[in-house]
């Protein structure tokens, strides 16, 4: 199977990530699967918790979270 890897930037997104990822998560590709890598560029709002809260919350697709100080 191939796969998909989609890298999402953040910066003080904890208001907006989740439509962001829901819109991923809806997308079909057929024989592709997807993973999302988000990067967290020094963020100074709740991107952080947003990021988790989902990330619990839709054990389904493949998140990755990546922080940087």
């Amino acid at each position: 199977m191939k796969r998909l890897s989609i890298i999402i930037p953040a910066y003080n997104e904890g208001n907006t990530i989740h439509l962001i990822l829901d819109k991923i998560k809806q997308s079909q590709l057929i024989g592709i699967e997807k993973e999302i890598i988000i990067v967290n560029d020094c963020s100074k709002d709740q991107t952080e918790e947003s990021i988790f809260k989902y990330q619990s919350n839709n054990t389904d697709i493949d998140i990755q979270y990546i922080k940087h100080e």
